[in-house]
């Protein structure tokens, strides 16, 4: 069992609830949150598949720049319902790839907004496809978004999209954000909005929604313990935290030894 949330996690299940139906399920997320990364992993390589090879190449270095496929495992914890079942399971793969798109996507977008990204230092055929890179993949988490056939979840998606778009904007007219606090406040929007987006998407009530979205917007820093989370979703919520912890431990090393992460 997965037991590495950092400082201000508290408890695993105690040996009195191993034995009940629902310290089973918990018990049985651990390998199903893996597999279901996996999976979004496998559709976000069919996704670059489709685009030609320089753009792929491309695309893909945008990916590595981030912490793998965190915003989806937030998603894969947050939206799993009491009830869990294979329909359940594809939806929230879809939106948990969804979201992944949407941050690559701004991710592509943003190059345009740096100071060496001028329309007069950049390769016109290079320009262009990175704008119709960053639009392939907005549409494309769109229609993924929409496969999730909820509502609510498909506004908080618009919603997030809006917000992150008029974001870029105020960076372009005020530049009142460096690049680096610009893209530090976009990652805690997408935090927050995969998490409640997920929570949605597993029918939680409101007050679970938002113990949700506090533990996720707490990643990488001092996580809350896990008292207040829905029962049936802390192994996956520890599993994410320990993938996060440990791609952010490899990424400071990375960082203090000069090495590019990749």
């Amino acid at each position: 069992m997965v037991n590495n949330q950092g400082p201000g996690a508290s408890e695993d299940l105690s040996t009195s609830d191993q034995q009940t139906p629902e310290a089973r399920t918990c018990r049985a997320q651990a390998p199903a949150v893996m597999t279901e990364r996996e999976q979004v992993a496998q559709m976000l390589e069919e996704v670059m598949g489709s685009l030609p090879k320089g753009l792929t190449q491309f695309v893909q270095s945008e990916m590595a720049e981030d912490q793998p496929l965190a915003v989806a495992g937030i998603v894969l914890a947050s939206a799993t319902p009491l009830a869990d079942s294979a329909e359940s399971a594809s939806r929230r793969v879809a939106l948990a790839t969804a979201l992944e798109l949407l941050q690559i996507a701004l991710n592509i977008h943003r190059l345009l907004l740096t100071p060496g990204g001028q329309p007069d230092t950049i390769d016109r055929s290079l320009l262009g496809g990175t704008v119709l890179v960053g639009d392939y993949c907005f549409s494309r988490a769109a229609v993924l978004a929409a496969r999730t056939h909820n509502p609510q979840v498909v506004t908080v998606f618009a919603n997030l999209l809006q917000e992150l778009s008029e974001a870029n904007l105020r960076l372009v007219i005020n530049e009142t954000k460096s690049s680096q606090e610009a893209i530090a406040v976009d990652r805690d929007t997408l935090l927050r909005s995969g998490a409640l987006a997920g929570a949605m998407l597993a029918g939680l009530g409101q007050e679970e929604q938002a113990h949700v979205v506090r533990y996720a917007s707490r990643l990488g820093r001092n996580l809350p313990a896990t008292d207040s989370l829905p029962p049936h979703q802390k192994e996956r919520w520890q599993v994410v935290a320990s993938l996060y912890n440990s791609s952010g431990e490899k990424r400071k090393t990375l960082s203090a030894s000069g090495v590019k992460n990749s």
